[in-house]
């Protein structure tokens, strides 16, 4: 979706939220639109990777590597940010987080949900959906998302605490996207080398932060298609096990940690998940990191690519 609209169904969400009262019904009826659409959401994404056959041809030749990849750039975001949060902004920061009133409801039902909603899209897009319907994945996909990010901004301008929330953060907002990208880079290197690449071709991997459209191209017109392929399904794998992990990373290590595994994707396509998970409080620095990352894409993957 292009990034002016995301802006606006966002902003026209949280304008909304500000102005209507916090016991109105509309306020409980976007809460339940918001998980209808994301059910959708996560389904079509679902049959669009399951329909992809790009992704078959290239699962059986490099599909373990490009998992690993996916694994370890994820798991060293995680923990950058954890630590972060917990040492660096001092454990009060970190608690006010964690113990947000939606990170502690309904994770295991969240969990599922979208482990089911992403499994049966995939199932029904592989084995079920003809030719003709593939033309219209695009836009439920964009339909939904649209839906869901009026009714995140709906939820963030209902919520009049969040710019309090906020003021905890400060400046240290700015630090998220920056320890993702080490962090994803840290990932990406180390299993690379250990795989065989070099360090340039694995920091160029890691660095699509999940946008698999550009950075699969990128790599491939830059440096060849083998790498381009590997590019490309790791950050397929990233944001689909991005929209699996991110409840249990909320639960476990705490709301803010949760942003770190869609790396740009938490602008557009995982915010409603971050919504649900880590609450209200952790929308917009999940927004602003996302936009930052999507932004360094282009930049790093060519500089990474001239080592």
């Amino acid at each position: 979706m292009d990034f002016y609209l995301i802006l606006f169904f966002l902003f026209s969400g949280i304008f909304l939220g500000w102005k209507v009262n916090k016991d109105n019904y509309f306020l409980k009826l976007s809460d339940k639109i918001t998980k209808l659409g994301l059910v959708i959401l996560l389904a079509a994404m679902g049959a669009d990777l399951g329909s992809n056959e790009e992704i078959y041809r290239q699962l059986g030749r490099i599909g373990l590597q490009a998992l690993l990849f996916a694994i370890f750039t994820i798991v060293f975001s995680v923990m950058l940010i954890y630590f972060f949060a917990k040492l660096i902004a001092g454990n009060s920061f970190n608690s006010d987080f964690k113990k947000h009133p939606d990170t502690q409801k309904n994770e295991s039902n969240m969990t599922f949900l979208i482990f089911i909603s992403v499994i049966s899209g995939i199932i029904i897009g592989r084995f079920w959906l003809g030719e003709d319907f593939y033309s219209f994945l695009a836009p439920i996909i964009n339909y939904s998302l649209a839906l869901l990010l009026f009714g995140v901004g709906v939820d963030i301008g209902a919520s009049r605490e969040i710019l309090e929330d906020l003021k905890l953060l400060g400046w240290k907002i700015l630090a998220i996207p920056l320890l993702i990208a080490i962090g994803t880079l840290i990932g990406s290197v180390l299993i690379g080398v250990l795989l065989g690449f070099a360090v340039g071709e694995s920091a160029a991997v890691g660095s699509g932060f999940g946008w698999y459209s550009l950075s699969g191209v990128l790599i491939s017109n830059l440096h060849g298609a083998e790498l381009g392929s590997l590019a490309f399904l790791t950050n397929v794998f990233r944001e689909l096990l991005t929209v699996i992990l991110i409840p249990i990373v909320a639960k476990y290590f705490g709301s803010l940690a949760a942003i770190a595994p869609g790396g740009a994707t938490t602008m557009d396509v995982t915010l409603p998940l971050i919504k649900e998970a880590g609450g209200e409080s952790v929308v917009i620095p999940a927004f602003i990191s996302g936009a930052v990352l999507s932004t360094l894409v282009p930049i790093l993957v060519p500089f990474f690519l001239g080592f």
